[in-house]
């Protein structure tokens, strides 16, 4: 399904520069091999591999490139302290069409440069990369339990996730996600609409899960005073998840508790998400705001 196109690839180029600018970096295209192994060596600190093993090989890297895919280091003084991996891919849009789009793989920041905004400033020199180049829409897998990846991917920067995968990966042997099912959420992004310019432009501000529910959204997930997790039968076609507020934390301190979090919200959204739903939104209490299909 085509969308709209509201911004040029100039302006998103200019909108890369910008966000680079606002969080103190340098992001440019990588295309030596050193270049490559230094984006490995950020992204295996970011998720560090048993002993002998790689997120992503720099071989592999240089194949991706050549065969039009997209590598991105943000540097601070020279040195690359971010990186992002895509490669071009198919997908199908709900009235069956195939859509060619950039899929972006992984992207990372080193420990201590988390919070200034380098993540959105990787994002958007993809964006002005990807209209550069004809691609209209990237797509990208998340946790859906990592709130704070959701609050960026949905509400800043616009997107929809529009499918939910269980243990999308299978088992994952790295420091973070070991020892937890790998379901993902399918975040479509489409990089030229209008809804993406309005959430990148500030013009896209949070509801509250009390304006929400005035309105006759339901709860389909919710959270006891004592943290006892529900899963409530809904028929409003605006349903309200909750997420938990550092999934990162609750794994390392009650494993048991981060694994009744993903079955419950697995259970709350992957049959509505499956049946054409979509995510859409993330309440200011950082609840998911999911509606059904027509």
């Amino acid at each position: 399904m085509a969308v709209d196109r509201v911004v040029s690839a100039g302006q998103a180029v200019l909108d890369g520069e910008q966000a680079a600018q606002r969080s103190g970096v340098v992001v440019r295209s990588l295309d030596t091999h050193e270049e490559f192994d230094r984006a490995r060596f950020v992204w295996d600190t970011v998720w560090p591999m048993p002993p002998g093993g790689t997120e992503i090989t720099a071989h592999l890297m240089r194949a991706l490139h050549h065969a039009g895919g997209y590598v991105s280091g943000a540097y601070v003084d020279g040195e690359m302290v971010a990186s992002c991996l895509g490669f071009v891919g198919r997908s199908q849009d709900l009235d069956g069409t195939w859509h060619t789009h950039l899929h972006s793989h992984v992207a990372g920041a080193l420990p201590g440069y988390g919070d200034r905004g380098i993540g959105t400033a990787l994002k958007l020199h993809q964006r002005g990369w990807a209209l550069e180049r004809g691609f209209d829409r990237i797509e990208w897998t998340f946790d859906p339990l990592v709130r704070r990846n959701a609050r960026l991917n949905l509400m800043k920067l616009g997107g929809v996730a529009v499918d939910y995968v269980a243990d999308f990966y299978g088992e994952m042997t790295d420091g973070l996600n070991v020892g937890d099912p790998s379901d993902r959420f399918i975040l479509r992004w489409d990089i030229a609409s209008e809804r993406v310019a309005d959430a990148l432009s500030g013009a896209v501000t949070a509801p509250t899960r009390d304006e929400l529910v005035a309105l006759g959204a339901e709860e389909t997930l919710h959270v006891n005073p004592d943290g006892e997790l529900l899963v409530l039968p809904a028929t409003s076609p605006v349903r309200l998840v909750a997420v938990p507020e550092d999934i990162i934390a609750i794994r390392k301190a009650d494993p048991g508790l981060a694994s009744r979090w993903r079955l419950a919200l697995r259970a709350a959204v992957e049959p509505v998400v499956g049946k054409g739903g979509r995510v859409i939104a993330q309440t200011v209490e950082g609840d998911y705001v999911m509606e059904v299909s027509s």
